[in-house]
């Protein structure tokens, strides 16, 4: 429901509010921002970096799984 004070909607689920509802949204539009969205690619290097330890990782995974089940 849509509470209205002098001729202005109060109410803190209007889609079509222009001013922030209290100083906390206020000062996350203002000062800290809001995310751009997209983002963008990692570089090259962090991310063959990344490949490989987590590459390496679930290589020995594997290789622990396999000893403990075929040398015991």
């Amino acid at each position: 429901m849509l509470k209205w004070e002098r001729g202005v909607n109060v109410s803190k689920y209007d889609p079509n509010r222009s001013t922030p509802f209290n100083d906390a949204t206020e000062h996350k539009q203002k000062i800290e921002g809001y995310p751009s969205g997209g983002g963008g690619r990692m570089p090259l290097l962090i991310s063959l970096i990344g490949y490989f330890i987590f590459g390496g990782i679930f290589l020995m995974l594997i290789m622990a799984v396999c000893t403990a089940i075929f040398l015991e």
